[in-house]
């Protein structure tokens, strides 16, 4: 075997590695596609519609970030350090953040819209035409209506559609209408993984659209947000949760400034037993200077993080869109930089390592 061969490969072989390792905890939970299903009919054209992948636009510890240049064959080991010997600047550059309070602005979409469903036009009637099946998010929560809407410029006569479980193929329920929007109501037991499928009738012939959202039921309820205080270099914004399951949880949301200009985005995980709780979510000083002393929190999920292999991530909701936080004096924190952690560090330096190879 080639030796520069046999060197670059165990040194991407160590890259998939760091990348997973790296940012299992600072990114977003993204949204999952799913195949197209089996029972399609093949005497009409099928398009598939799913949430659009999200570009990770964030100025901290994101995909996009700390991605080094693609690497092929033809490259040395010289050429293969380089890569990581900037992956490493870049990445300790970021650690001057703490991975529960990145800093968030207007370009971080993936981050300011967690549960966005992107419409994606898609040709129908053998490309002459498009159309689209739009919906107002990507995960809905029992018992929020489901509404869904036909996006063409063409005239429809009506329209056939089909929830389905993805999973075993059962159709949840069904529907004609002549409108081109229709709100469905959804049932307590329904799967976490459904697709809506169209059998449009337009004027000019007929077509499918299918369209893939999640569903929860949901296990946990952050009822109320209480006045935040200072903890060292730390705002601490205690969150009041009412968990119906006891499990691991994670719990994401977005701090505003009142202005409506984003801040960061905090994460937390917490062991959670049933009951009401108490969870914390923790902002860094590094991202509230000079941002005043009133906030708000939005945007927030709260995740039962599965417990096993093949155990499937369960959701909870926030009562309220969004919670203005008691006036808060940030001049009361520590102004020490953040230190990193004894696993940050351990990255950094097996990055080192990689590029000193």
């Amino acid at each position: 075997m080639n030796k520069n061969a046999f060197v670059i490969g165990t040194l991407l072989t160590c890259s998939a590695v760091f990348y997973h390792w790296i940012i299992q905890e600072t990114t977003p939970t993204p949204a999952k596609a799913s195949p197209l299903s089996k029972t399609e009919s093949k005497s009409v054209s099928t398009n598939t519609l799913q949430p659009k992948p999200l570009h990770q636009k964030q100025e901290s510890r994101t995909i996009k970030s700390i991605t080094p240049e693609p690497i092929d064959s033809e490259s040395t080991p010289e050429e293969v350090s380089q890569q990581f010997a900037l992956l490493s600047q870049i990445y300790e550059q970021e650690l001057q953040y703490p991975s529960y309070s990145l800093p968030l602005t207007p370009n971080s979409y993936s981050y300011l819209e967690p549960n966005h469903f992107t419409e994606i036009a898609l040709p129908v009637l053998d490309g002459s035409h498009s159309a689209s099946l739009g919906l107002s998010k990507y995960r809905f929560s029992y018992p929020e209506p489901i509404r869904v809407t036909l996006n063409s410029d063409l005239n429809v006569d009506h329209i056939e559609y089909q929830l389905i479980d993805i999973e075993t193929q059962k159709t949840l329920a069904s529907l004609y209408t002549q409108e081109l929007s229709f709100e469905f109501s959804p049932k307590q037991d329904w799967p976490q993984e459904v697709r809506i499928k169209a059998n449009i009738s337009f004027d000019q012939g007929d077509d499918v659209l299918t369209a893939d959202f999640q569903f929860s039921n949901p296990i946990a309820f952050v009822n109320q947000v209480s006045a935040p205080y200072s903890q060292g270099s730390d705002m601490i914004i205690p969150l009041q949760v009412d968990v119906k399951e006891s499990g691991l949880y994670r719990i994401r949301a977005n701090l505003y400034q009142s202005n409506g200009k984003p801040v960061a985005s905090l994460m937390n995980k917490m062991p959670l037993t049933t009951g009401e709780v108490t969870f914390e979510l923790k902002a860094h000083h590094s991202v509230l200077k000079e941002k005043g002393s009133d906030f708000e929190l939005r945007s927030i999920t709260v995740e039962k993080m599965s417990g096993f292999p093949d155990e499937k991530t369960h959701y909870g909701i926030s009562k309220e869109q969004s919670y203005p936080l008691s006036s808060f004096d940030v001049s009361s924190l520590n102004n020490q930089p953040y230190k990193m952690s004894e696993e940050e560090k351990e990255r950094l330096d097996f990055l080192d390592e990689i590029a000193h190879q």
